[in-house]
């Protein structure tokens, strides 16, 4: 809290924090407000009494830097002048960082009920108000349009969080407020149907869709459900195996973030797109945000797959699991490493992202409809289902063994259905009994009368094969059911690979945890694991099928979040 506090004119003689939290950073307090956002959220779930008093202490500490016109920040007020004057030059994001702020203020209340912290937030945003009835038509446009590669007037998901305050007040200016964000050029084209993705910033964008799925769900405006519809449409040409998406732009800048990462290039044509910048961990966790909303819609397997894909690869993958640091870019080319944040001297947007994205890991397992609970992913946790008065239990061994068993718990008999994924399961018994189900939709369908300790045990499928880079030939990742595999060490073409010979020539080894063994030639056998398993080792994502499928490259990582790239062995 140092910056805000001296912001605020408030003695501090704590040592400062290094990288996008340094006191001359444009985005110093972006970090905070995740920050309070993972405090609360896991204060909530883990009933964490520590946490909720850091919680309360960030609150305390921002209520007494508060202005008394409402601002709020880490950085002085005058930031909003220039981006006002300049529009897109000579300033870094600050609509940005007021957003991460306002979120985490907006999830103290709604998770730890801290009346303090929304009015905190309501206040912020009158303040805002205030300065938006001031600008005219087109100075809106212009500090709000972010069509330019490499834009420094990134608004973040200011939109949504506008709109998350109208629902817990039904202030009206607010509703209107948020819908300033919600811009034409970009919502407006995409519910015309019209592609436009391509030399955008991705993460930008990624929270413009957030936000009017989040106006359709207030308003039922069609014009933003079918925006959103489309937006998935098009942001899948641009998807990797990984589930995410975010890579160069067509037409960057040279030096600038855009040569290497964070937008989108043209649809099915990731062929050049493996930069060492490919798949910004913030598009991950904003993805899922929007595959939620999708999966409220639509309920299909299809979206619900693609969730499981990128848990797994792009969310969990984000962060290591043995420092909970986090990764800027998740590499998938030939001869990576990951980098992972320092603790004190990075604080990157995905640094921050991180830390909230691994509050709610245990989010999208599971899904409830009136009388109806799905297994989304079979990964060990606990569900407990108010509305029926049961509590299951999964213990599951995926992804190193194929089992996992549900267990119930309920004061009284009790019926519900229960949905598997279809294609996610070879065989399932109850009390090790056969049963009959019905299969409709991609879904198993188990309807029944359920009594205490009644034990569900499924058999796991997961089958082996490819997902090829869109637009390249002979370049393709393997997965094993909805986990992506990495090869360890130097990357080697594995040539004539295919669906055909692929499970004689990956073979599973006996170890306790999942891995394979590539048995390509006798003198080069590699080994593959889960992708978010992998920690410092090098490894490839995307195997060349083909002896010359890929031009030779030196691997080189994409600077993170500046105007040019470094060249690292």
């Amino acid at each position: 809290m140092h910056t805000f506090k001296i912001n605020a004119g408030i003695p501090s003689a704590a040592q400062p924090l290094g990288g996008w939290e340094d006191p001359q950073c444009g985005l110093r307090g972006h970090f905070v407000g995740h920050f309070l956002s993972a405090c609360s959220k896991l204060a909530f779930a883990d009933r964490d009494g520590w946490l909720k008093s850091k919680a309360e202490e960030i609150v305390d500490i921002m209520a007494a830097c508060a202005q008394p016109n409402g601002y709020l920040s880490a950085f002085e007020e005058e930031k909003l002048d220039i981006l006002e004057r300049e529009e897109n030059r000579n300033v870094w994001a600050p609509y940005y960082t007021l957003h991460k702020i306002m979120q985490g203020l907006i999830d103290c209340h709604l998770y730890l009920h801290n009346v303090t912290s929304l009015n905190l937030a309501l206040n912020l945003a009158t303040y805002i108000h205030g300065r938006f009835e001031k600008l005219s038509f087109w100075k809106m446009d212009g500090i709000l349009r972010c069509t330019k590669v490499n834009p420094v007037n990134e608004f973040g998901g200011i939109g949504d969080s506008l709109y998350t305050l109208y629902d817990i007040t039904g202030d009206t200016r607010l509703f209107e407020l948020g819908g300033l964000f919600d811009r034409e050029y970009f919502i407006g084209h995409l519910e015309a149907g019209m592609d436009v993705l391509e030399n955008l910033h991705a993460n930008t964008h990624l929270p413009m869709v957030i936000a009017a799925m989040h106006r359709f769900a207030i308003s039922g405006e069609a014009k933003y459900k079918k925006a959103a519809v489309r937006f998935y449409e098009f942001v899948g040409g641009r998807t990797f195996a990984n589930g995410n998406n975010s890579s160069k732009a067509t037409e960057y800048i040279a030096g600038g973030v855009s040569e290497k990462s964070e937008h989108w290039g043209r649809y099915g044509m990731l062929g050049d797109a493996l930069t060492g910048g490919e798949s910004e961990s913030c598009c991950a966790h904003n993805t899922e945000r929007i595959l939620e909303r999708l999966i409220e819609w639509s309920g299909s397997v299809q979206h619900l797959n693609h969730l499981e894909t990128l848990k797994y690869n792009a969310v969990l993958n984000s962060s290591s699991a043995q420092t909970g640091l986090s990764q800027y870019h998740q590499l998938m080319g030939s001869g990576a490493v990951k980098k992972f944040s320092d603790p004190y001297d990075s604080f990157w947007c995905c640094t921050a992202s991180g830390i909230e994205a691994m509050s709610e890991i245990q989010k999208n397992i599971w899904f409830k409809n009136d009388g109806v609970i799905l297994v989304n992913a079979l990964i060990s946790s606990a569900v407990d289902w108010k509305e029926r008065n049961v509590r299951i239990t999964q213990v599951s061994g995926f992804p190193d063994k194929l089992t996992s068993t549900l267990k119930i718990e309920a004061t009284e008999p009790v019926s519900f259905k229960l949905m598997l994924k279809a294609d996610a399961v070879k065989a399932v018994t109850v009390n090790s009994g056969p049963i009959t189900f019905e299969q409709a939709n991609g879904f198993i369908v188990i309807e029944r009368m359920f009594h205490d300790q009644d034990k569900i045990d499924i058999e796991i499928d997961a089958n082996m094969h490819l997902i090829p880079l869109q637009g390249a030939e002979g370049i393709a990742a393997v997965m094993y059911g909805p986990v992506l595999l990495a090869r360890i060490g130097p990357n080697r073409p594995v040539s004539g690979l295919s669906e055909r010979n692929l499970n004689h020539t990956i073979i599973k080894t006996d170890r306790d945890r999942l891995a394979f063994s590539i048995q390509h030639n006798s003198d080069d056998e590699a080994l593959m694991i889960p992708l978010f398993r992998v920690e410092e080792e090098e490894y490839t994502v995307y195997l060349d099928l083909m002896e010359h499928a890929a031009e030779a490259r030196q691997f080189t990582y994409a600077i993170d979040g500046s105007k040019a790239y470094k060249e690292e062995a």
